[in-house]
Parts: C-alpha cells; sequence; structure tokens
C-alpha cells in the first residue's frame, strides 16, 4: 500500500512540474500580447520591400514571364489569406492555422505560386541552353544573295585568294 501511495505522489509532483513547464514556455502575458498586436503592422510593412523587389524585378526584363507571374501571384495568396483569417476569427472563434479546410486552400495558392516560379525558371534555363547550343549566326546570310557573293568576293580579295 505505501508503494502505491508514493507513486500515486509521484504522478501527481510530476504533473505539477510539467504543468509549470508549459505555463512557462507558453509566454502568457504582456509579453505576448505585445507581440501579437505588432505583427499585423509588420506584415503590412514587409508589403513595401516585395512590392520594390516586384517592381525591379519586372523592370529588369531578365525573368521569365511565368517566373514573373509567379511573383505577382503571390499577392493573390496573401489578398486571400487576410479575409480567410478574419473568416476563421469570426466565425471559429481561433486562427486560420487552426481551420484545416480553410488553412488548406490559403495555403493550395502558395503551392500554385511556388509551381508558376519554378515553371518559369525551368522555361528560362531551358531557353537559355537552346540559345547557347545554337550555332553562330553566318556573317551576310541576312543579305540577299548577289550581296552575299559580293561580300564574299570582298573577303576573298583581302585573304588573297583569286
Amino acid at each position: 500500500m505505501r508503494a502505491g501511495v508514493l507513486s500515486r505522489a509521484h504522478a501527481i509532483g510530476t504533473r505539477t512540474l510539467a504543468e509549470a513547464a508549459i505555463r512557462r514556455a507558453r509566454l502568457e502575458g504582456p509579453p505576448q500580447q505585445q507581440l501579437a498586436s505588432v505583427a499585423p503592422q509588420l506584415f503590412a510593412m514587409s508589403l513595401f520591400p516585395y512590392l520594390a523587389f516586384l517592381f525591379f524585378l519586372t523592370k529588369s526584363g531578365k525573368t521569365p514571364p511565368l517566373t514573373l507571374f509567379g511573383f505577382y501571384f503571390l499577392l493573390v495568396f496573401v489578398g486571400a489569406t487576410i479575409p480567410a483569417g478574419i473568416y476563421a476569427k469570426s466565425h471559429y472563434g481561433t486562427s486560420l492555422a487552426n481551420v484545416d479546410w480553410l488553412h488548406g486552400t490559403a495555403e493550395s495558392l502558395l503551392t500554385v505560386t511556388n509551381l508558376f516560379i519554378v515553371l518559369g525558371l525551368r522555361q528560362g534555363i531551358r531557353e537559355a541552353e537552346a540559345a547557347k547550343a545554337a550555332p553562330p549566326p553566318v556573317e551576310g546570310a541576312a543579305l540577299e544573295p548577289e550581296e552575299a557573293s559580293m561580300a564574299k568576293s570582298a573577303e576573298d580579295v583581302r585573304a588573297g585568294v583569286k
């Protein structure tokens, strides 16, 4: 009987220690509330650097079109996630991450974004490799046949061929 009492006391003590550790890990109180109030402002401010990134990416003209579309499509993901988060909070009383069907739908837009970016980069790499493998243009190829033969004759004269 004494062993049963000791093991029960040990279990209660272990549970109390575990609960205390969980409480400490949760960061309940003012610091968590302060972080929660700063997060929306940080999210809004992060939009400006991303828009600058899109501006310079578009301006460079070197980005494959499908990749550029994918980076712009990320704004669709952001635009859909905000109302989905508001809906989750108002109808379910929890964050978007805890409402599986809404969270999954929003994340599928992020997956589509990633596909656009990767497929566009793949297309750009293939086009660059094809351009490298293509033979260099022949001199005089754009000239009329008569002009091309005259250019060839002038080259032969310069080279000393009769």
